[in-house]
């Protein structure tokens, strides 16, 4: 679905993704995960139009959409649920699901969307009408996530969905996560806390310095000694 291949993305000066090649099958789970400053959430960025590579391909479902605007990457099914959330606060939760769905002309489609996010999210039927602003972290996390899924994507970025949220609520999020796989939907997980990402994926890239330096099954990548000690606090 998702091939990238010798992608080179700059900050300024800064080579920040030196020749990363990855690709991700539809309907896995596939983790990105590393130290920060490794370049996890610039590549998500990458893929979404929110950074211009400077070298190398990414082809999604077989149609080369490098650098391309991010608007338009969104209309081919791709959605990011962005580090931070990025709610808007002032706006209600039903107000900023709605926004998920701009690239949605049919009110029925629309609907439907809403439905099930709301099946997939309680909580926010019961706060659609509640500012974002005034949500817990962890709910303004389903709605950053719910909002990604309103237009329906093929193959959802979720860039560091458990940053800032306690542990029962990550439990929650990782749960979730799953449920939305269940669904049909291809995710590609950005998440520093190494060892939920990898109990929930299928496959596994390690980042390191902009690189790729390790990658196999989810549970292969969890059993390597140098990732035990490193990235899952193990002995």
């Amino acid at each position: 679905m998702l091939k990238i291949d010798n992608l080179h993305t700059y900050y300024g000066a800064i080579h920040a993704l030196k020749g990363i090649s990855l690709e991700v099958r539809q309907g896995e789970v596939v983790c990105l995960i590393g130290a920060n400053g490794a370049g996890k959430s610039t590549l998500v960025d990458t893929i979404a139009g929110l950074v211009k590579a400077k070298e190398g391909t990414i082809h999604f479902c077989d149609e080369n959409i490098t650098n391309m605007e991010a608007y338009k990457i969104v209309s081919k099914g791709i959605s990011l649920s962005p580090e931070g959330r990025e709610v808007f606060p002032d706006l209600t939760v039903e107000e900023n699901l709605r926004l998920g769905a701009y690239i949605v002309d049919d009110k029925k489609e629309i609907a439907e969307a809403f439905e099930r996010c709301y099946e997939l999210f309680p909580k926010l039927r019961a706060r659609k009408k509640q500012q974002a602003g005034t949500l817990s972290g962890g709910e303004q996390q389903m709605l950053a996530i719910g909002r990604a899924l309103m237009n329906s994507p093929k193959l959802l970025l979720l860039d560091e969905p458990s940053l800032g949220l306690s542990p029962n609520i990550v439990n929650q999020i990782f749960e979730l996560i799953m449920r939305i796989q269940k669904q049909g939907i291809t995710i590609l997980l950005i998440e520093q806390n190494a060892n939920m990402a990898l109990q929930v994926s299928d496959r596994a890239y390690v980042l390191e310095n902009g690189s790729v330096s390790m990658t196999g099954p989810a549970a292969d990548i969890a059993g390597n000694e140098q990732v035990r000690q490193i990235y899952l606090g193990m002995k």
